[in-house]
């Protein structure tokens, strides 16, 4: 495996779709082992997998059924894999340390609370219609929305509330921030927006698709924000303008664009990597609920919190443009730059 990596040559078919298999089966055998099946929001799995007449005659006997908890974990199991890849409960796990079970309820939060079995269905309706390789990267940005937001969940919230009402929360945070958040955003961002829609419209996606997968890069940051609001006892639209305002002034996009392109050498450098990116997320929550709660009642709470600063904030922003902008980012000037930002927010 490690010849045939050197020489680029991926999985054939066969192989993935043994991976495939194997990665359903154990995860249908965590989930069982779980309290997973037991959680009413999975009913909706569960009536699923039956035809639509049969579910509803029978619903009282399916919602009885000596199997029902082996059916929810198959059907989720199957819906997992699917859509996140056989390596995402591992990866996930290996990069928060929270069990499988913790990893599934995740993945239900982040599906249902971005209605994303509709949106995948919006990108099967194109088959035949758009070039195969695009329609594949459509479902590629779905997968990494799924990824990084489920990994934001299960590193920053505990998940001890009701599943629905997790979702429920999601739901509202989207409702009231999705409408605007493409004026919210600093210029830099708005811009690569922009592009990115484009493009995707000039593939062939019709235009509302292509305009909310644009945003999925933006969206998968919506429960940061709602944490932050949390944080502050701020209003959800407030807290994001101090949010962006946090991002555009420490140049944080740029930031996230240039780790994107960071192919890690090793597993340790992936590890740093992701720490890295984890401290400069965890640093912008923290200057904005700083801004907002230090200077609520300034017309820009994040102007006021810099002009506070002073000198010290202004030394580290210019050390932060020096590291990101003056040269190929790599590792070890993110990590760096993560260190900085994470200095700031005990002030």
């Amino acid at each position: 495996l490690a010849e045939r990596e050197a020489r680029g040559e991926p999985l054939t078919r066969a192989e993935l779709g043994v991976l495939l298999a194997y990665a359903k089966i154990v995860l249908f055998s965590d989930i069982v082992a779980s309290d997973v099946p037991d959680d009413a929001h999975f009913d909706r799995d569960l009536m699923g997998y039956f035809p639509e007449r049969m579910a509803k005659k029978y619903a009282a006997e399916i919602h009885g059924h000596r199997l029902r908890r082996e059916i929810i974990a198959r059907v989720v199991a199957n819906d997992l894999v699917n859509r996140g890849g056989p390596s995402f409960v591992n990866r996930l796990q290996e990069a928060t340390g929270r069990t499988a079970a913790d990893v599934v309820r995740t993945f239900a939060v982040v599906r249902d609370g971005f209605a994303l079995p509709a949106l995948y269905s919006e990108i099967d309706a194109l088959d035949n219609q758009i070039d195969g390789q695009t329609q594949l990267d459509l479902y590629q940005m779905v997968s990494r929305l799924i990824y990084v937001t489920s990994g934001w969940y299960l590193k920053n919230d505990a998940g001890t509330a009701p599943l629905g009402q997790r979702i429920a929360e999601l739901q509202e945070a989207r409702k009231a921030l999705e409408p605007k958040l493409v004026s919210l955003l600093p210029t830099f961002s708005r811009e690569r927006i922009e592009e990115k829609r484009h493009g995707l419209f000039k593939a062939g996606a019709p235009e509302r698709l292509a305009e909310q997968l644009a945003l999925s890069e933006v969206a998968e940051l919506i429960p940061d924000i709602a944490l932050t609001a949390r944080a502050a006892g701020a209003d959800i639209v407030a807290a994001a303008k101090a949010f962006f305002a946090v991002s555009d002034a420490f140049r944080i996009p740029r930031v996230e664009d240039a780790a994107r392109s960071i192919t890690p050498s090793d597993y340790y450098d992936q590890l740093a990597l992701s720490r890295a990116t984890d401290t400069i997320g965890a640093a912008r929550r923290g200057i904005a609920v700083a801004a907002l709660t230090g200077h609520a009642k300034a017309a820009d709470p994040v102007a006021a919190w810099l002009e506070a600063g002073g000198e010290r904030v202004a030394r580290i922003r210019e050390r932060l443009q020096a590291l990101t902008e003056g040269g190929d980012i790599t590792v070890s000037r993110l990590s760096v730059a993560s260190g900085l930002m994470s200095d700031l927010t005990g002030m």
